[in-house]
């Protein structure tokens, strides 16, 4: 890879000149070659290894570690207590050995109550090595680890530490503490830790996670973060009330502010890319100089990858480098463009257009959503997030000093703050906020930056024959057909069967041309982790048929996901509010589904010249029953998500293709050996394929690279 940036440069070198005769010289054709040369060597010089004494490498153990904890615990979806913490030695077969390296740690709420960072702990529990993403789509929680230099995880079952003994020195957490608890107390929950969370981030604050996913829908996730626009507004709010103040001594209090925000919330990459980018106006104010937004821009991204080259693939700091430039180079043209509207109204609604063309694409890439109604959330919203902010940051710093203050203020803003919950609420609950695509490729990225490239040209470019409206509608219709044409192409003949890496219950997925057929059991976290994910990640919008072979948490999220034309299932028991029709077999174009059981559900799947038989996790018992039915038959493959198999039904079934959740029992395992049966395994090969022209096959490579 490195060496693609040398040969690039030089091929640029030698043919630019000639094409584009009044353009960068050859010399910096190759500069730019060389220092892509060093970028690579040094980003993978960079990156995190387990070391020879890494905890990591006694993973698939049941140990006791101890340690230190290195951040304030937060809970997860599951109402998990969560931390990291530092590993000293491990306890493994009544012998203790020196570890090091870094623990990602999860333990029940009442185990992880009151633990602070500093903390000297012993955890005892079950010692895993991340698994890269099972399925298309998933979040690859392996890689993001590995990036913070964690490469296994601790799921906990008990903690140990001397509750009486406090952690010795002083941290920036015990600020942030003191300024959620002053803000919650008058407040309460969500209102009070969404203050906090949108003056310190949400990764400061447990907020509530229906609350995070509500403002992630309408595009709103942005407020939760600390981000350029948090640093730009409370940087313009003490400079303006030290407008009557000298130059020197306004340098002074914005560098005092902007150092204080930035140990408050953490040093995350969009917050320090704003620190930086505030440092350079401060640096100009001081000098009397005027500061190139762009160029400053471009030096604090590039000395942040200096001190993090791992950042260039953070997700985050990506949108936040991209939103701003958006901010500096689209914005001024598109308040000219809306001169026609009140002065107050074109900067609100030009700001969140300008961020939502210029992180689109990377948007695309990596979620494959196209957001619908983020732009008029951000202008309905961005009045009162202003003011909760500012207030929110008076009451943080009333906290630090005299905490009744803080929480008087935060409470001065319960309305705006249930204003800004209420419309937030309204949003969520319209039809579609979001529409799925295709995840597009790097490529397709690469030309929608290089058509944004050219609609400035174009905006710049002064020839009255020449009119610009054309080439903004030319541009506008190239990019969508380069987001979407190949994704519509590819759905034209599409008949593909894709079956994902899922627990205890199936999760089947038919696509035939634009309809798709969902087979699932109706389990929350199969559908939040799993099913929702590949969904999306294949651009689908609507469900066509869902089968629905047991009752689950996970049908409500589904249906405020995606609207499905029909549900088929047990109609008492499915909580799901949709029309339910009880089935004996369903026919969606050339595929058919024929229930076989409904004690349990068994199901038989014919697609493509392909019969399928669908087990579940049937028990020996009930194997016995669909036995004596005398309704099984031959099948070109079988799914099994239980343990244990009667020898019995492989025999009846004699599939060619068995995929199976997990292990099974050796009896059956070593007949399916004797047999000659293919067998894909979802625990370790991830989510399964058929197409018809490739036939079954493993698709984690895949996922692999899409994320």
């Amino acid at each position: 890879m490195p060496y693609v940036w040398l040969a690039s440069g030089c091929l640029l070198a030698a043919a630019i000149p000639w094409i584009w005769r009044t353009g960068p010289r050859a010399e910096v054709w190759i500069s730019v070659g060389l220092v892509g040369f060093a970028a690579t060597l040094y980003f993978q010089f960079r990156m995190p290894h387990p070391t020879a004494t890494d905890v990591s490498r006694y993973a698939g153990n049941e140990v006791t570690v101890s340690g230190t904890v290195v951040e304030v615990p937060t809970l997860n979806r599951k109402q998990d207590a969560r931390f990291v913490f530092e590993t000293r030695a491990i306890f493994l077969d009544d012998a203790s050995k020196s570890v090091s390296g870094k623990l990602y740690v999860t333990v029940p709420i009442l185990q992880g109550t009151g633990l602070k960072p500093g903390h000297e702990v012993s955890v005892t529990g079950y010692l895993y090595e991340p698994k890269p993403p099972q399925n298309p789509g998933s979040f690859d929680f392996r890689t993001y680890l590995a990036r913070n230099g964690i490469f296994a995880g601790l799921k906990g079952e008990s903690i140990a530490w001397d509750t009486a003994k406090e952690p010795f020195g002083w941290g920036w957490w015990q600020l942030r503490d003191r300024i959620v608890r002053t803000q919650v107390e008058r407040l309460g929950v969500p209102e009070g830790t969404l203050l906090s969370a949108m003056v310190l981030g949400r990764r400061a604050v447990d907020l509530p996670y229906e609350v995070r996913d509500r403002f992630a829908r309408v595009g709103l996730a942005h407020a939760l973060a600390a981000s350029g626009f948090h640093v730009s507004l409370i940087l313009g709010a003490v400079l303006g009330l030290g407008r009557n103040l000298g130059d020197r001594a306004k340098v002074v209090l914005g560098s005092f502010t902007l150092s204080i925000y930035v140990g408050l919330v953490g040093f995350q990459a969009s917050v320090l890319r704003a620190a930086l980018m505030g440092f350079a106006g401060l640096l100009g104010l001081a000098t009397r100089r005027r500061v190139n937004p762009v160029g400053a821009l471009w030096v604090a991204a590039t000395l942040l990858l200096v001190v993090n080259p791992l950042w260039i693939r953070d997700l985050g700091f990506q949108l936040s480098f991209l939103a701003t430039l958006g901010l500096v180079v689209t914005v001024p043209p598109l308040v000219k463009w809306l001169d026609w509207l009140p002065p107050a109204i074109a900067p609100l609604l030009a700001v969140p257009v300008a961020a939502m063309i210029w992180t689109l694409p990377i948007q695309l890439f990596a979620f494959g959503q196209m957001p619908v109604y983020s732009v008029v959330a951000n202008v309905v919203t961005t009045p009162l997030l202003s003011v909760v902010t500012l207030g929110g940051f008076a009451s943080a710093l009333a906290a630090l000093v005299f905490p009744p203050a803080g929480s008087v203020i935060a409470w001065g803003l319960t309305y705006p703050i249930r204003g800004i919950l209420a419309i937030v609420d309204f949003f969520a609950m319209l039809p579609k906020t979001a529409i799925a695509i295709d995840k597009i490729a790097i490529w397709q990225v690469a030309i929608l930056y290089g058509i944004l490239g050219i609609v400035g040209l174009i905006w710049q470019w002064e020839n009255p024959k020449f009119p610009k409206f054309l080439g903004f509608v030319g541009s506008f219709l190239a990019a969508v057909a380069i987001a979407i044409v190949p994704a519509v192409g590819e759905k034209t003949n599409l008949l593909r069967v894709t079956v994902l890496a899922t627990r205890e219950q199936p999760a089947i997925v038919v696509q035939q041309g634009w309809k798709t057929t969902l087979v699932h059991g109706g389990d929350v976290e199969n559908t939040r982790y799993a099913v929702l994910p590949f969904l999306q990640s294949e651009g689908v919008n609507r469900l066509e048929t869902v089968v629905a072979i047991a009752d689950g948490e996970g049908w409500e999220l589904l249906s405020q996901m995606l609207p499905t034309r029909q549900v088929y299932g047990v109609e008492d028991s499915l909580s799901v509010e949709a029309d339910v029709e009880e089935f004996e077999e369903i026919r969606v174009e050339d595929m058919a589904v024929q229930s076989l059981s409904s004690q349990p559900e068994v199901l038989q799947l014919s697609v493509g010249g392909e019969t399928w038989a669908i087990l579940g996790d049937a028990t020996r018992e009930e194997q016995a029953r669909m036995l004596a039915s005398g309704e099984l038959s031959a099948v070109s493959a079988m799914g099994f998500w239980g343990r244990s198999l009667d020898l019995r039904m492989l025999d009846m079934l004699n599939p060619a293709i068995a995929v199976l959740a997990s292990e099974i029992d050796d009896a059956a395992q070593a007949k399916i050996e004797n047999m000659g049966i293919s067998v894909f395994r979802l625990d370790l090969d991830g989510a399964v394929r058929w197409t018809p022209e490739g036939g079954f096959e493993t698709v984690l490579e895949s996922a692999i690279e899409v994320l």
